[in-house]
C-alpha cells in the first residue's frame, strides 16, 4: 500500500533542476521541458508563485552550500548574478515565504515582514519534508515571536552587526514601536525620556544579559556612540553620573579602567525585563556563599546552662510556625518584624558552628557573608556590595515565600568585627568614609529587616552604640567550664577514662575549637599507627596547641 504522505515526485531533484539552471543566471534563462516540470511540481509543492519558487530554492542551495549558515539579499544578488534591488523586488515573494513559515528571518521584530536588516534561515522543519519526499504540513512556529525577550536578543545583534549610525536609531524606533505597550519599554522611555543612544545602550545591556554576554563598557559604548562623544560618554559612566547608572537600571560588575570595565542590569531593572524569572539570571554578590540546611553536618554543642537556655529561645523562635506567629504578633504592635542576633565572645567557642546547627535544625538556609571579599579596594565599590547583599537577600526571601514550605534564610555575617566596630569619628581619609558609609548601610536596613540577620564577633567591646540596640538577641560565648570541656572531650574520644577526661579538663584551659585541632592530630596519628595514641603523646600535642609563648588564641569560632 502505498504511503499517502509522500508525493509522486522527487522534491530534492526538481530543486537541484531549478537551481543549476538559476545560478549566475541573472534571471534569464531558457526553460527546458525538465526545467518546466520541475518548476511546476515545485510551483505546486510550496503553494508558491513561479518567483517564489525560485528564490525559496535559492535559499535551500545557499544553505546546503555554506553549512547552513543564513542567507541575505546579497548572498542571493550574487547567488543568481543580479544587483541586490532585482531581489528586493521580489519583496512580496519572500513576505510569503516568510508568512507560510517557509523561511524565517533573524534580523527583524515583523516576522512577515522584510525589515532593515534581513538574513534568512530555512526552516528545519521544511527541509525534513522536502529530505523524505512527504507532503508539507502545516509548520509550527517555536520561536517567541511576540516576545520582547526575544526582541531584545534581536535589536542587540542588530546594533552590534551595524556601522550604520542613521540605521542604529531608525531600528530604535522600529524596536520601540513595535513593543510600545510594553512596561519595559514605557518605563525605560520615562525614565531616559530625550537620551535614544542611553535607551539603545540599555537595550543592549539587556541583550548581552539574554544571550549570556559580558558587557563591557568600553565595546558597547563604540557599538551605540559615534566621534568625540565617546569620551565625554566614557567619563559620565566611569564616574556613575551617566543617566543609566542614576536612575538605577544599570551598575558595575568591576570597574578599574574603561577597557576592563563591566556593566550589569540592576536587580531592579532585572526584575522589569524577566519578571518570575529573575532568578535565572541573577549573579552572585561577591563575598557570599549559599549553604543548604541538608548540606550541613549534624555537631553535637555544648554550652553552659546559662547560654544553653538563650541559644533554646534564639532556636525555638526560628522555627517557622513560631517564627510567623512572633513576627504577625510584632507587626499588629507595630514593632519591628525582623530577627537580629549578636553572638560574641573567645574564639574557638562554638559561635559560627551554633548558628550552622540552628540552621539544620529549623530547616534555614544559610546566606553566608565574607566581609573581606565584599570590601573592594576601588572606591564605592563597598558600598555598593554590601547594598547588593541586603537586596539580594531580601529577594531570597521573598522567593522563599513563593515556595509551600519556603523558609527566609538566615543572614550570616560571620566575623563582623569590621563592621560592627565603634565608627571613626575622623572622616577626613576615604577609608573612614567608607566605613562609616558602610556602617549606615547596615544601621538602615537592620532596622528595616523582615528576616533573619546574625552577626558573629570576637570584639564585642568595640561594638558601637547604635547596633546594641538594633540586636534583638545577645549571646556572649565564654570558654567552657571543666565540666563542659570533659562532656566535649568525651564525645570526641569515647576511649578516655574519666580519670583522664578530668585530668585533661582541668590542666588545659581549651576552648572547643582547641580540642578540635587535637582530635584531629589525634585521628591522623590513628590513621597513620593503626592505634590509639599513647597518653603520654596526647599530652604532648595538647602541649604544642597552648603556644605559651604567644598571645594568640587558635581555634574556629
Amino acid at each position: 500500500m502505498a504511503n499517502s504522505d509522500v508525493v509522486d515526485f522527487n522534491v530534492l531533484e526538481s530543486i537541484s533542476v531549478i537551481t543549476k539552471k538559476l545560478a549566475g543566471s541573472k534571471l534569464k534563462i531558457r526553460q527546458t521541458q525538465e526545467f518546466l516540470k520541475a518548476e511546476e511540481n515545485l510551483n505546486k509543492y510550496f503553494r508558491t508563485t513561479t518567483y517564489g519558487t525560485w528564490i525559496l530554492c535559492g535559499i535551500i542551495s545557499y544553505y546546503f552550500d555554506n553549512n547552513g549558515e543564513e542567507c541575505n539579499f546579497n548572498n542571493l544578488a550574487s547567488f543568481f548574478s543580479v544587483p541586490v534591488m532585482s531581489i528586493i523586488a521580489y519583496k512580496t515573494d519572500v513576505e510569503a515565504l516568510l508568512s507560510k513559515g517557509y523561511i524565517k528571518n533573524s534580523q527583524t521584530l515583523k516576522k512577515n515582514e522584510i525589515g532593515l536588516k534581513n538574513e534568512f534561515k530555512v526552516s528545519q522543519e521544511l527541509l525534513n519534508f522536502i529530505l523524505h519526499n512527504k507532503k508539507i504540513e502545516e509548520l509550527h512556529n517555536n520561536d517567541s515571536e511576540d516576545s520582547i525577550l526575544e526582541g531584545l536578543k534581536i535589536f542587540g545583534q542588530a546594533i552590534e552587526n551595524s556601522e550604520d549610525w542613521i540605521g542604529k536609531i531608525l531600528q530604535l524606533k522600529e524596536f520601540e514601536d513595535y513593543y510600545e505597550e510594553e512596561e519595559l519599554i514605557k518605563t525605560v522611555k520615562r525614565l531616559v525620556s530625550t537620551d535614544y543612544e542611553a535607551r539603545m545602550f540599555f537595550y543592549d545591556c539587556c541583550s548581552d544579559l539574554l544571550r549570556s554576554f559580558e558587557t563591557n563598557l568600553n565595546r558597547t559604548i563604540e557599538d551605540i556612540y559615534t566621534g568625540a562623544n565617546k569620551i565625554t560618554i566614557a567619563e559620565s559612566f566611569m564616574n556613575e553620573k551617566h543617566i543609566l547608572i542614576k536612575s538605577d537600571l544599570l551598575e558595575f560588575v568591576k570597574k578599574g579602567n574603561l577597557t576592563e570595565a563591566t556593566l550589569d542590569l540592576t536587580v531592579r531593572a532585572k526584575e522589569m525585563l524577566l519578571g518570575d524569572k529573575v532568578d535565572l539570571f541573577m549573579k552572585e554578590t561577591n563575598g557570599m556563599d549559599l549553604i543548604l540546611p541538608d548540606s550541613i553536618t549534624p555537631k553535637e554543642l555544648f554550652y553552659a546552662d546559662n547560654i544553653l537556655s538563650e541559644i533554646d529561645r534564639l532556636k525555638s523562635s526560628l522555627y517557622e510556625d513560631k517564627l510567623k506567629s512572633i513576627q504577625h504578633r510584632l507587626s499588629e504592635k507595630g514593632l519591628q518584624k525582623g530577627i537580629a542576633v549578636l553572638l560574641y565572645g573567645s574564639p574557638g567557642t562554638g559561635k559560627t558552628e551554633s548558628v550552622y546547627q540552628i540552621a539544620k535544625e529549623t530547616g534555614r538556609m544559610i546566606l553566608h557573608v565574607d566581609i573581606s571579599t565584599s570590601k573592594s579596594c576601588w572606591f564605592g565599590e563597598s558600598e555598593k556590595n554590601i547594598k547588593k547583599i541586603f537586596t539580594d537577600y531580601r529577594r531570597l526571601c521573598k522567593c522563599s515565600k513563593n515556595n509551600p514550605d519556603g523558609r527566609c534564610p538566615i543572614l550570616l555575617f560571620n566575623e563582623a568585627d569590621g563592621i560592627l566596630s565603634k565608627r571613626k569619628s575622623s572622616t577626613f581619609s576615604s577609608v573612614s568614609q567608607t566605613e562609616n558609609t558602610i556602617q549606615n548601610i547596615i544601621l538602615e536596613e537592620m532596622e528595616k529587616l523582615e528576616g533573619i540577620m546574625i552577626c558573629t564577633t570576637n570584639l564585642a567591646e568595640n561594638l558601637d552604640s547604635a547596633f546594641e540596640r538594633r540586636f534583638l538577641f545577645k549571646i556572649k560565648f565564654e570558654n567552657p567550664t571543666d565540666k563542659i570541656k570533659q562532656k566535649i572531650w568525651k564525645s570526641k574520644i569515647d576511649w578516655l577514662s574519666d580519670e583522664m577526661l578530668s585530668e585533661l579538663a582541668g590542666k588545659y584551659d581549651f576552648s572547643g575549637g582547641q580540642i578540635d585541632n587535637i582530635v584531629r592530630k589525634i585521628t591522623m596519628d590513628e590513621i597513620l599507627t593503626g592505634n590509639h595514641p599513647e597518653i603520654t603523646k596526647l599530652y604532648e600535642i595538647c602541649e604544642n596547641e597552648k603556644l605559651v609563648n604567644s598571645n594568640r588564641t587558635i581555634g574556629f569560632k
